[in-house]
């Protein structure tokens, strides 16, 4: 695909901050995860959200300065919705306001509503990774007595 110049200039600008942005969902992703597996003790550890917090204070911050044709003003617009949604949950983990963590998980549906549609538009590099036909998927589980076939 041929995009012109201010399209494809915004498009390798974006591509570092769209995968900043993914980073802080995993990470705000694996905090909830070790919030819901640990038996309902405290935790101290704080790591994926602070790591979170960093990755997306970078995202902001150049999505605040990238210029925006407005070609990719749709594109634009769900980076800044998953930035601003994420930053509410990065800020309801670290408060840990939220003790089942159900303010948390609709927050990380609705980031991850934003990056996908941002990864819908015509601009190339920023498509998901649809892992629903991975061998690792549920629907590729051995039934007891088999082995995993991944290939074949």
């Amino acid at each position: 695909m041929n995009l012109p110049d201010p399209e494809l200039r915004y498009a390798l600008e974006a591509a570092p901050l769209h995968d900043a942005l993914r980073r802080a969902f995993i990470q705000t992703s694996c905090f909830l995860l070790q919030r819901l597996t640990s038996g309902g003790k405290s935790l101290a550890i704080c790591e994926p959200a602070e790591a979170a917090r960093s990755a997306l204070s970078e995202a902001v911050e150049g999505l605040r300065r990238l210029p925006a044709p407005a070609a990719t003003d749709r594109h634009r617009s769900h980076l800044l919705g998953a930035a601003a949604t994420l930053e509410r949950a990065v800020a309801i983990a670290l408060s840990r306001g939220d003790a089942e963590g159900d303010a948390l998980f609709r927050l990380l549906e609705e980031a991850e509503k934003h990056l996908r549609a941002a990864s819908r538009t015509s601009l190339p590099g920023f498509e998901a990774v649809d892992f629903s036909q991975a061998c690792c998927a549920a629907h590729a589980l051995p039934s007891p007595g088999q082995g995993l076939r991944c290939f074949g």
